[in-house]
């Protein structure tokens, strides 16, 4: 019993040294004091926010232990160093120590300096900030501001809030149709997957894709098939639906399953015309062989031009000093009855020498009894057409003579004659030069059966074989059959256009048929 009650005094002794020391058991150190807070007023500071115009963007922090720091770093494509530094700011802000950035913060929304330093707890707002973001930056990305707070004890935290642009769809039109390579561009910016740019002539029935060239610029090209010519050359067309031509309008969208999103239209510019194409200018051009006597003699071409020529000499055509004809058989004139066409007539030259109607770009020169045409003229193209266009009416007859130094004439004689029309586009050096008459022909040539002659290179043409009388007005297309589809614009070539009509096919080797005629009309480029 005397045990028991020592051990009971030495416990309570115990009690009371650990009281008077002032442990009762218990950890006397206060809670540390809680860290900085970061959050978004209505949202979820750590999801990303959709950027909307408007939008609320109001951040809440509290520090307990009071700000001491406080920093914001600019992530973002839009708000780049350069774009800021021309407002007075950087991508790193420090709000407690702002420096010369105060009053541009304050403009944006951000408190600073005295506003934040010390504060146990503060808001600001930055709702008009963010939805500036959208009108300076247009393209799908993420804009973040990192916020770091550090209290007075040391301690900090720090939140990312994400600002997410949905770039809106835009297309446009980046004006810069190069009408010979047939290209132009557009920019169309945030295409939905699995969209695309598409682009026909207006109101077509159906659209082509343009390509991605880089970022967002899309090329509108044409699209070339090659194929064999009856010669056996190979030639390029461009594809239906496919390049950007003159004198046209194109829609151009952004399309997602068949749907428009965004479209524009645009339009070429005019293109080239033909001169005199509409045959309503007429002269005479004074013809000599001497240099002394002078003959006027029809000339496809109003005064001062000379891009039209033909065959006609003074043997076909002579006048009276009142200028009434005593001779008036040419090979190509004015149409009586349709004025504002150009007639073309084979003819019996001095009654026994056959020659063809004809007319074409370039220029006759007569010597002795032999003619000399020379093709090409120059022409400063700007672009590229898809055919010629022209209206024609003929009469074709059997070759009812055959020249006599056509080496082929005798399997020709009583065959169906044909008349042709053709164009070619050249990059010349020299005119090319055909002789024909009382001598053996030279210099001939055909756009379908030859890439280049000595003056140099033959880059497309059109051709078109008339086989039978037409006693209306047809309209006739001559496509292009390109042969060099990415030679550079031709138009800095002295010689660059040749168009050629005659009434027989054979023509310069004095065959054909010695009643054909031709009448054509309105030449002018498809585009």
């Amino acid at each position: 019993m005397k045990k028991l009650v020592s051990m009971t005094m030495a416990m309570a002794m115990m009690a009371a040294l650990f009281v008077a020391c002032g442990d009762d058991g218990t950890d006397d150190e206060t809670p540390p004091p809680a860290v900085p807070t970061i959050a978004l007023d209505g949202g979820d500071i750590d999801q990303p926010q959709e950027i909307t115009n408007p939008m609320s963007v109001k951040i809440s922090v509290t520090a307990p232990g009071a700000i001491a720091g406080f920093t914001v770093t600019i992530d973002s494509p839009a708000l780049t160093a350069e774009m800021l530094a021309k407002v007075g700011l950087a991508t790193e802000l420090n709000l407690v120590n702002p420096g010369s950035m105060a009053e541009a913060l304050g403009a944006l929304g951000f408190p600073s300096g005295e506003a934040v330093s010390g504060k146990t707890a503060l808001t600001f707002d930055i709702s008009k900030l963010v939805p500036m973001i959208a009108q300076i930056y247009n393209e799908t990305s993420d804009h973040k501001f990192i916020l770091k707070v550090t209290d007075a004890k040391g301690k900090s935290t720090t939140k990312t809030l994400t600002c997410h642009l949905t770039g809106k769809v835009a297309l446009a039109y980046n004006n810069d149709a190069d009408l010979w390579a047939n290209t132009a561009t557009v920019t169309a910016a945030n295409v939905p997957d699995g969209g695309s740019v598409q682009y026909r002539v207006k109101g077509a029935a159906d659209w082509t894709d343009a390509v991605l060239v880089e970022g967002s610029k899309y090329r509108l090209a044409p699209v070339y098939e090659t194929s064999k010519n009856a010669a056996g050359l190979d030639v390029h067309t461009i594809k239906a639906g496919t390049g950007v031509f003159a004198a046209t309008t194109y829609e151009v969208r952004i399309a997602k399953d068949g749907q428009a999103v965004d479209s524009k239209e645009f339009a070429t510019a005019a293109g080239d015309k033909i001169p005199n194409g509409d045959m309503s200018g007429w002269s005479k051009k004074q013809m000599t062989t001497d240099g002394k006597t002078f003959w006027p003699i029809t000339y496809p071409n109003a005064e001062g031009n000379s891009v039209w020529d033909s065959g006609n000499n003074m043997f076909l055509e002579q006048y009276n000093d009142d200028g009434t004809p005593t001779i008036f058989t040419p090979l190509c004139r004015q149409d009586e009855t349709e004025p504002g066409t150009a007639r073309l007539q084979a003819r019996m030259v001095l009654d026994f020498v056959f020659a063809p109607g004809n007319m074409f770009t370039g220029d006759f020169n007569y010597s002795g009894f032999s003619g000399t045409v020379n093709f090409g003229k120059p022409y400063a193209w700007t672009a590229r057409p898809r055919a010629l266009k022209v209206r024609y009416k003929a009469q074709i007859g059997k070759i009812d003579k055959v020249g006599s130094y056509d080496p082929d004439g005798a399997s020709y004689q009583d065959k169906q004659d044909c008349a042709r029309i053709f164009v070619a586009v050249v990059n010349w050096k020299a005119q090319h030069g055909v002789t024909s008459g009382m001598t053996a022909p030279t210099g001939m040539w055909d756009p379908a059966t030859a890439k280049s002659l000595d003056e140099g290179a033959i880059l497309g043409y059109g051709d078109l074989v008339i086989t039978q009388t037409a006693t209306g007005w047809i309209e006739a297309t001559l496509p292009f059959n390109w042969y060099a589809k990415d030679a550079a614009n031709p138009a800095s070539a002295p010689f660059s256009l040749v168009i050629s009509c005659a009434t027989s096919m054979r023509g310069d080797y004095l065959t054909g048929c010695s009643t054909n005629t031709m009448q054509v009309d309105d030449f002018e480029w498809a585009y």
